[in-house]
């Protein structure tokens, strides 16, 4: 009972947050600044097609540079809570650790709540192409994943992860469109069966205000696991500008595929400087 209050309380603070965003003001920031700092909570639920539901809170810690105006680097730094052991976060992607056909073999039970850090993750993106009247920007990445959330306590897979990526975005007008292709390739671990996994997102969005931009996104992802299936995932986002230097990013997200989070939701608060 505690557990469903408690869940019921994160739920109503981040679905109120992102309400919130919703609001009409005047202008974008057009300073470049160099550094960034962001803390967020992200709340997901679902049973991601195991026999139990999991409740997650992740509070990423995010540092952004931007050195030139083409080249970025970002460092995240997540604390983990789950109220059960059934799922594990390989980055950002959570995937079923207990099936229906049964549970792998584990040194730790599966049905205690977890806590602690993340892995952190690297990021460094570098513009090939500036946006013109005509073309998109286009951004390569390239990332990174250290296995510092604890494998023992079902925090993380324990293993290091390296990807590659691209990604466009282009404003018509008012109109916004963002689309961005990523492939991770996994660390090895055979209690987990990790494999190399694809990742495609699509991002369309209305500038309703110069200080608000809500959009809708897709994601979907190749299976991260040998016996887990197609990932996807339906968003609703919101970027606030507080101030020429403090922004709020909020969403609020829905499982399409059986084994993604039921709900999500999440609010991030960045200061530029």
């Amino acid at each position: 009972m505690a557990r469903g209050r408690l869940r019921k309380t994160i739920v109503g603070v981040i679905v109120l947050a992102v309400a919130a965003l919703f609001v009409a003001a005047p202008s974008f920031a057009a300073e470049t600044k160099k550094f960034s700092v962001g803390l967020g909570m992200n709340f997901a639920t679902g049973d991601y097609g195991t026999d139990s539901t999991t409740d997650s809170l992740r509070v990423p810690f995010t540092i952004d540079y931007f050195p030139t105006e083409r080249l970025d680097f970002e460092l995240v730094i997540p604390y983990l809570y789950q109220d059960n052991s059934n799922t594990i976060l390989s980055g950002g992607t959570r995937f079923p650790f207990e099936r229906h056909g049964g549970m792998r073999q584990t040194s730790f039970d599966t049905s205690d709540s977890q806590s602690g850090l993340g892995d952190i993750s690297l990021t460094t993106g570098y513009l090939l192409l500036t946006r013109s009247k005509t073309l998109p920007s286009v951004r390569a990445l390239l990332y990174l994943k250290f296995p510092t959330a604890d494998e023992d306590e079902g925090l993380g897979t324990g293993e290091f992860d390296i990807g590659a990526g691209i990604g466009a975005a282009k404003w018509f007008g008012l109109w916004y469109t963002f689309a961005e292709g990523r492939y991770i390739f996994q660390g090895s671990n055979s209690d987990l069966g990790l494999k190399d996994y694809g990742t495609l997102e699509g991002e369309l969005g209305y500038r309703m205000t110069e200080r608000f931009l809500p959009t809708v996104s897709l994601w979907w992802s190749t299976p991260p696991a040998d016996d887990a299936s197609d990932l996807v995932e339906a968003r609703i986002n919101g970027t606030y500008w507080i101030t020429d230097d403090v922004f709020l990013e909020g969403y609020l997200g829905k499982g399409l595929s059986d084994e993604t989070a039921d709900y999500g939701a999440g609010l991030t608060v960045f200061y530029r400087f």
